[in-house]
């Protein structure tokens, strides 16, 4: 029997990649779990869904795309057959998904602040492992200091120097930790690090920016001029109005957690602004940056540990001395 191609008009093709990618696998037993601002498929391991329903990506397998993939994929399905698919699909039939809440705006105001640093100052290089300068120049810079609760506050501020968003972070090494944004804050004005490249570093969390920028100073990277913000989560409000206050900025470096999330979020920052600008990636080894960082040090610690005790002895002071046996 001779093949004869389905043809399909470009609205039937819209309309079938229009079809909530949400609901459908709802409608087909799929087992979703909301992880911040998008939806896991439990049964299938690093399978995503966009919290708009619009796009998937299938993380250990590699995949990714729209609603046509995702049936094609899901249920072994040729193009035509998927887009039949979904083009029989009476909308009534599957559950309205509605698209994330906006925020209403409150009013912003930054946290009182504590009379000392000492406990912000303490967790950062102590606990976290950041370089004592970077947490002090970040602290000169009014883009840091502890509030009240001996927490961390993170601070954005406007072209004019005005703080227009906040973030909290609690500097407590035993139980539950606390984190979140101020309310009212407006996630445009990130939490940076001013550069003079055109390159643009996105981070997830200020911690993760500021052992980035410690483990610069490890490798001895001293000509290091890039943009460095973080984002507050993986929204890219902060980074969409950031290129548009630096339109000389022509390179995205992706600086996310390794983890599914992360990897999510990178390949939605690809898709929307590859055509424009050249997307790099730079993963940590372990979930984040500071994870890294901590790996590090606790290496240092331990190879200074190890090394042979003869190095902090002079030849002529160690003469007739029997040699020491570890």
């Amino acid at each position: 029997m001779p093949y004869e191609k389905r043809r399909f008009t470009d609205e039937q093709i819209d309309q079938a990649n229009n079809v909530n990618l949400i609901a459908y696998a709802e409608s087909m037993g799929l087992p979703l779990k909301k992880v911040g601002r998008t939806y896991k498929v439990k049964v299938h391991g690093g399978l995503y869904i966009d919290a708009y329903g619009h796009r998937w990506n299938w993380f250990s397998q590699n995949k990714g795309g729209g609603p046509i993939q995702f049936v094609m994929e899901m249920e072994s399905k040729s193009w035509v057959e998927a887009i039949n698919t979904l083009l029989g699909i009476d909308p009534s039939e599957l559950k309205v998904i509605s698209p994330p809440a906006i925020e209403e705006k409150e009013e912003f105001k930054l946290p009182e602040k504590n009379d000392t640093f000492k406990h912000v100052i303490a967790y950062l290089i102590q606990t976290r492992g950041i370089d004592r300068d970077v947490v002090y120049d970040f602290i000169n810079q009014g883009k840091l200091y502890e509030n009240k609760y001996k927490s961390c506050v993170f601070v954005g501020r406007d072209e004019q120097g005005e703080a227009k968003y906040a973030s909290v972070r609690s500097t407590n090494t035993a139980g539950d930790s606390f984190r979140a944004d101020v309310k009212g804050s407006d996630k445009r004005y990130p939490f940076c690090y001013e550069g003079t490249s055109k390159t643009v570093c996105i981070f997830e969390a200020p911690i993760d920016l500021m052992s980035y920028l410690t483990l610069l100073e490890y490798h001895e990277v001293n000509n290091f001029s890039h943009h460095m913000i973080s984002l507050g989560g993986i929204s890219d409000k902060a980074l969409d109005y950031y290129l548009k206050q630096h339109k000389d900025i022509d390179r995205i470096m992706l600086c996310l957690d390794n983890d599914e999330a992360g990897h999510f979020a990178c390949q939605q920052f690809y898709e929307k602004y590859h055509k424009k600008y050249k997307i790099l990636r730079h993963s940590p080894k372990g979930k984040d940056f500071n994870e890294d960082l901590l790996a590090i040090k606790n290496q240092f610690k331990l190879a200074k540990v190890r090394e042979p005790p003869e190095v902090y002895f002079d030849e002529r002071d160690t003469e007739g001395e029997n040699e020491m046996e570890l």
